[in-house]
């Protein structure tokens, strides 16, 4: 009679194939890597695409070497790397992208922009559109006055009629002088004036001080500078 044994329990993995195992990492990479590539077609904010990119390339590579114990995780780890690659390419193109959008728009801005300068400063444009921007405008008082709190201020009017076929905008600079001496600045604007539209500014004042005036035989309100936006 042959002597039976009990059956031995099984050794894990002995016969049967081996479970593969976890690789969070990889997987981590992955959602990090998709994120990335996402928020990389928005521009400017795309700045947070550089830590995203980052760790997605740290975390891929960890969980690439790491696949090939546990059999699991190769392809999500591949995927990780390369789209966050892809993420810190496509951060360079799209802000390249948008700056240059942005360039090309200030340069048509200044295309519609007509500006002069006139005195002793140089021309910026051609004497054609010198002479629209000039015509557009006239200094009609240049004083002094005495304000409420009895300081001395310069009373400047510019009277302005768009001669033009459009709606414009206007900015004059210029200079104050007494006796031929620069005691201060003045500006005037006038706003969004529609073809044939006229309007005199009466708040282009300067303040001045009273010893460089209380003398003056002859005061001159010099304009240096003039220039017209349309719409």
């Amino acid at each position: 009679m042959s002597q039976q044994y009990p059956p031995q329990p099984q050794q894990p993995g002995y016969g049967e194939p081996q479970q593969p195992g976890s690789n969070g990492l990889a997987t981590t990479a992955l959602v990090l890597g998709i994120i990335a590539v996402v928020v990389s077609f928005i521009p400017v904010l795309n700045v947070v695409v550089w830590p995203l990119a980052i760790l997605g390339i740290i975390f891929g590579a960890i969980g690439l070497s790491k696949a090939g114990k546990v059999r699991k995780g190769k392809g999500a780890g591949i995927t990780g790397l390369v789209t966050s690659a892809v993420a810190i390419v496509m951060f360079f193109a799209m802000n390249a992208l948008f700056f240059s959008a942005v360039d090309k728009a200030g340069e048509e801005l200044d295309k519609s922009y007509d500006s002069t300068t006139v005195g002793d400063g140089k021309s910026k444009t051609g004497g054609a559109k010198e002479s629209e921007v000039m015509k557009d405008f006239k200094v009609t008082k240049c004083d002094v006055v005495t304000g409420d709190l009895g300081i001395k201020e310069m009373a400047i009017h510019v009277d302005y009629a768009n001669h033009g076929d459009r709606r414009y905008s206007y900015v004059v600079e210029g200079e104050v002088l007494a006796d031929g001496k620069k005691v201060n600045d003045f500006m005037s604007t006038a706003e969004n004036l529609a073809p044939g539209q006229k309007f005199t500014d009466k708040d282009a004042g300067a303040l001045v001080n009273a010893d460089e005036i209380k003398d003056a035989k002859r005061l001159e309100c010099k304009t240096i500078k003039a220039s017209r936006t349309d719409f």
